[in-house]
């Protein structure tokens, strides 16, 4: 939540001018009433700020995108009247909030304080006068639009409107509309187009107007400096900004979402936001304070107010309400850590936290109101010189991602410049695994979008092609042993049980792949045991001399003679039986010719005894 150019209120003694998915506000930027006990934050805007209400400053030129007074339409003038008014009493009738009354100043930008209010009270329901009125500014600004299509001011504040009021269509039709400034018109057209999720369109839409605007302006609409760590400015801000292309390309490939989405949401959220901040700046807003720097930054970072409410310090609190703007919620931050940029094939699942505090940026996708860290297993299977990557997911209870059908993906990057390889499964079920060939080192991206329950869940690690000359691939978990005769990984990848968590007293089913030929004159000797980790001395004595499974429950031998058809396919069923929870080594070995190979995996057991 964010307050702007006013305070949030701690307690009734403390306060702090703020801004952060909540924002406050008082009464006057230029007249703020502190307490005795805390200084002002941050100064009152300067000259170059005061762009947003008001008579525009001396020497500050006209804003072009404001229009000309003595060119607008009567309906045009009327439109700028009557939004000024609008923005007042919806202020005046906001409700008050009961929530974030002890949350503290996450970060500090200026005049504002910026707190995360992904846990707080949702805002209240707005006034049904405030509705009315909205819409009747939009019929009036419709009207002003048919009578001066070029009029800049009334095509931004039309399609701002039909935005807030949710009418999806109406913004893409406004923005249409337009025909004033040519790179104005697209921003307008993007944003319209990415607020209802029109990713591909808004991403053409957003270039083109990229390419009409001014060179400044568009170094400017394209610095990411507000999203990196601090830790990578100074390199970055040495790059000249035609030479940023690269850079910026590769940062949001790595910070977007979703890599199923056809397009990058994530960089169409930061021109959004540019164009959103850029309407916002050219009048009167629910905080009713002067546009500048801090504002600006704080909405690039953590993106615009979507509803709003007022709020005080208490009954013994003399001052006058604070207005809070709320953003959607919940929102998480997709930036990886600095090295991760650096390095994106040395990239661990943990280099991306999307709950992180003291985040640079958040963003709410409107695609997925829920985010989570997907269950997970890889496994790796040799087709000649080319590695076969199994990534298996499963939705478990506590991601809360609403009923099937699921979308589940799993991409493949190596960013070399090539295209990224796609597996992607429509109507998936909760759990299963999709199959990828890789020659190289690759980030992958393995994710599941659930459309109706609006979740989505995911998880980013570096994988490698097995060595040449391996002879034992690595193992895939199964809902069910394949009890056919010719095991297929094809087949297999289709009832995988798609994570390395199992309950105990379950039975599972495990696939893996022999590269190496097998008969009954020479059979391979295989063997199969999980080994509970950490167990003490004397958990092991009393497993070695059978008083306990506890800390060796699998345990598998026989001889392998080879299938029929000359398959490198196996599978076995396992009963895991009710042993303690906790981590087991589960480790596949197979000898013969006096060669031996294994392949290991940590097994977490949840539930037992």
């Amino acid at each position: 939540m964010k307050q702007i150019a006013g305070r949030q209120f701690v307690s009734a003694a403390r306060l702090s001018w703020a801004l952060a998915a909540l924002v406050t506000l008082s009464t006057a930027w230029w007249s703020p009433v502190l307490s005795a006990q805390t200084p002002p934050v941050g100064t009152p805007p300067t000259d170059s700020m005061r762009a947003g209400q008001g008579a525009a400053a001396p020497n500050v030129p006209a804003d072009p995108l404001r229009g000309n007074p003595a060119t607008m339409s009567a309906l045009g003038s009327q439109a700028r009247t009557v939004q000024d008014g609008f923005e007042r009493n919806h202020r005046t009738g906001l409700r008050f909030y009961n929530g974030g009354a002890d949350a503290s100043c996450e970060v500090q930008l200026g005049r504002i304080c910026y707190w995360n209010n992904n846990g707080d009270v949702p805002p209240p329901a707005e006034r049904n006068d405030s509705k009315i009125e909205r819409e009747q500014l939009l019929d009036l600004l419709a009207q002003a639009q048919a009578a001066d299509p070029k009029d800049d001011w009334v095509n931004g504040m039309r399609v701002r409107y039909a935005i807030e009021s949710e009418q999806l269509d109406v913004a893409i039709n406004a923005a249409r509309a337009c025909r004033g400034t040519t790179w104005w018109c697209e921003a307008l057209e993007g944003l319209a187009l990415h607020n209802a999720n029109r990713h591909q369109d808004a991403t053409i839409t957003f270039a083109r107007a990229l390419v009409s605007m001014p060179l400044a302006q568009r170094c400017t609409w394209t610095d990411l400096t507000w999203w990196l760590d601090p830790a990578m400015h100074a390199a970055y801000k040495a790059t000249p900004c035609a030479s940023r292309g690269a850079e910026n390309l590769r940062v949001l490939r790595l910070a977007q979402p979703l890599w199923m989405i056809p397009s990058n949401d994530i960089q169409n959220e930061l021109y959004a936001r540019r164009t959103m901040s850029r309407v916002h700046s050219l009048a009167r807003i629910p905080y009713d304070l002067q546009w500048g720097d801090d504002l600006l930054e704080s909405q690039i970072r953590y993106g615009w107010p979507t509803a709003w409410s007022v709020q005080n310090g208490g009954v013994a609190d003399p001052r006058p309400p604070s207005v809070i703007g709320h953003e959607p919620t919940p929102s998480y931050d997709f930036m990886p850590v600095p090295s991760a940029i650096a390095t994106p094939l040395a990239a661990t699942p943990g280099d991306w936290n999307p709950r992180r505090q003291k985040a640079r940026m958040r963003y709410a996708p409107r695609y997925a109101t829920g985010f989570g860290a997907l269950p997970n297993q890889f496994a790796r299977f040799l087709r000649g010189d080319t590695t076969i990557v199994a990534g298996g997911y499963r939705l478990m209870r506590e991601l809360e991602m609403g009923r099937a059908p699921y979308t589940a993906a799993l991409t493949v990057d190596a960013f070399d410049g090539r295209e990224p390889v796609q597996a992607k499964r429509d109507s998936a079920q909760a759990n299963g695994a999709l199959l990828l060939p890789i020659r190289a080192p690759m980030l992958a991206s393995l994710e599941v979008l659930a459309p109706t329950g609006k979740r989505a869940a995911r998880v980013r690690t570096v994988i490698k092609p097995l060595p040449a000359g391996t002879r034992l691939s690595e193992y895939l978990l199964l809902q069910r042993g394949d009890v056919s005769a010719t095991p297929m990984l094809e087949r297999n990848a289709l009832q995988a049980y798609g994570s390395n968590e199992i309950e105990a007293g379950t039975s599972i089913g495990i696939y893996w792949e022999m590269y190496r030929q097998a008969s009954p004159g020479q059979p391979l000797q295989v063997s199969l045991r999980a080994t509970r980790v950490g167990a003490g001395f004397f958990q092991k004595f009393g497993s070695s001399i059978g008083l306990s499974k506890s800390v060796t429950p699998v345990s598998i031998k026989y001889n392998d003679n080879g299938r029929p058809d000359g398959g490198p396919g196996r599978s076995l069923n396992i009963n895991f039986p009710q042993v303690p929870a906790g981590d087991y080594q589960l480790t596949l070995m197979v000898s013969g010719a006096g060669t031996t190979d294994s392949t290991t995996q940590v097994i977490r057991v949840k539930g037992g005894k």
